[in-house]
Order: C-alpha cells, then sequence, then structure tokens
C-alpha cells in the first residue's frame, strides 16, 4: 500500500526535474454530505501554495443549489442559483465547479484539466490509514469497504475519485487525506471500546474520531496565533457546523475526541442526533 512517502517520490522526482522547475497546480476537493468545495493552488515545491480561486455549490439536500465563486480573494459569483445543468449529486457539483474554474479567463494557469497535477481529496473514513495515501485501485476499493461506517461523506468523496480518475489525465495524482487520521494518536485505553476483544479487533471496532484535518488545522493556527511550537499547544476544539464534534488537543495531538466509531457518536448535527442513551 502506498504511503506518504511514496506520495513524495513523484513529486521530487517531477518538481525537482530540469522540465519541471514550474509552479504545479493542486486542486483540493471538500465533498460534505450537502455541498461540494474545491480551492485550486499554485505551489512551487519548498515554498507555501498560493490560492487561486475558490469554488463551492452548496444546497444539495436543500434545493436549489447555489453556486459561490472567489477568484484571488475577490468575489465573482455570489450564492446565485444554478441554472440548466444537472446537479443531483456532488460528482455533477464537481464538474460544474471544475468546468467554472478552467472557463475563468481570469485564472490563465488553469485552461484545461491537463493543467491539473495533483487532486487532494477530502475522505472523512480512512478506518486504519494513519497517514495521506496515493489513490490507486487498491486503496479505492480498500475506502469502498469503510463507506457504510460514514454514509453520508465517503461515498459521494468516492464518486468524485472515481469520476476524477476516469475522467482526469492520467499524470494527475489523486491523494486521499483522512478526517480520521489525526485522531490515530488517541491513546488505546480511550479508543477502546468495553465489549469482547476479539470481536472488537477482528471487525476494527473502536473509536476513530472526524473532523481531524480541521482540528489539525486549528492546533497549528492556535500554535502560530500564541507564538509557541504546536507540540505545546493544550485546547479543547469544537468544530461546529452541519456535523460537529470536540476534541482534546494535548501536546498538539488528538488525545480524545467526541465522535466514535462512525460520525453518529457525540453532539448533534443537522442530520445526527449524536451520543443517545441505548
Amino acid at each position: 500500500m502506498k504511503d506518504i512517502e511514496d506520495i513524495h517520490r513523484p513529486m521530487l522526482n517531477s518538481l525537482q526535474s530540469t522540465s519541471a522547475k514550474m509552479k504545479k497546480i493542486v486542486l483540493s476537493v471538500n465533498a460534505g454530505s450537502s455541498s461540494v468545495k474545491i480551492s485550486a493552488y499554485s505551489a512551487l515545491f519548498g515554498q507555501a501554495p498560493i490560492q487561486l480561486a475558490e469554488a463551492q455549490i452548496s444546497g444539495l439536500t436543500a434545493p436549489p443549489p447555489t453556486l459561490r465563486y472567489t477568484r484571488r480573494g475577490d468575489k465573482v459569483i455570489k450564492d446565485e442559483e444554478v441554472k440548466d445543468q444537472k446537479v443531483s449529486t456532488q460528482a455533477d457539483a464537481f464538474d460544474i465547479l471544475l468546468k467554472t474554474l478552467i472557463d475563468d479567463n481570469g485564472v490563465p494557469e488553469i485552461s484545461s484539466k491537463e493543467d491539473i497535477a495533483y487532486i487532494c481529496h477530502r475522505i472523512v473514513h480512512g478506518g486504519d490509514f494513519v497517514r495521506p495515501k496515493l489513490i490507486s485501485d487498491e486503496t479505492y476499493h480498500n475506502l469502498e469497504k469503510l463507506t457504510d461506517l460514514a454514509p453520508l461523506h465517503n461515498s459521494t468523496s468516492l464518486a468524485i475519485v472515481h469520476r476524477c480518475m476516469s475522467d482526469l489525465p492520467k499524470t494527475t495524482l489523486n491523494i486521499a487525506c483522512f478526517d480520521s487520521q489525526f485522531h490515530h494518536t488517541i491513546p488505546e485505553h480511550i479508543r477502546t471500546y468495553p465489549i469482547n476483544q476479539d470481536i472488537a479487533r477482528s471487525n476494527h471496532l473502536r473509536k476513530y474520531g472526524f473532523h481531524g484535518i480541521s482540528y489539525a488545522f486549528i492546533a497549528r493556527a492556535t500554535a502560530e496565533f500564541l507564538g509557541k511550537k504546536v507540540e505545546d499547544v493544550n485546547i479543547i476544539a469544537l468544530h461546529l457546523g452541519s456535523g460537529a464534534s470536540a476534541c482534546a488537543i494535548k501536546g498538539g495531538k488528538s488525545h480524545d475526541t467526541s465522535m466514535g466509531l462512525t460520525p453518529l457518536a457525540g453532539l448533534p448535527g443537522a442530520t445526527r442526533s449524536g451520543s443517545v442513551d441505548p
């Protein structure tokens, strides 16, 4: 199974070659339960990426869907209803967002799908994956097995991943970043459920936790704001949106979180009751 080292190897080979000492286009994809958001960045090896544009379609579960588009910090389209285009799935929304980006003459860096070097996908449930993965057919099928544990998110994310793998150039690398990976540092006595451990281990039943990409950012941003090292950050963080959770961050790492085996546990959300006594 390819891991982050395997991701870095082709990046290094590509970015450090004589013919590739130019900025690369990186696309970030966040498929939520009711929206899809993409952000386009220009990146040069060893330097911080620069955001070129950001596009989002919301209202997929509460029509009509609306489009928001920002170019280099300036609002170009603000909550415009999507008309005359089919938007019944997250994959449909992604197609519209990608076309909006490519058709924008104000972003000459992206004039075709071939200009996109890397696509980073937010995947909510990564199971036992503890770092980003280069998405191969094997990785894709492993993630499919986790769909039942996060049906609102994994299935929609994987539909977009499949679209990218089939419709975009083979030279475009798809990378999965997992919401659950930040929580792999939760101590065993906290992540373990009080059930038969043979059954738990054989079925991978334990606390995984989610919203990890958000919490990793919160830890870094808090450290920067306070002038501390990330490993010196000790906070209780909240992620409050359509889905909501809490996380105890100790030494810059996840120590405990309110969500568990699936995103259903913990705080209530727009479509989730949160923890309810059995």
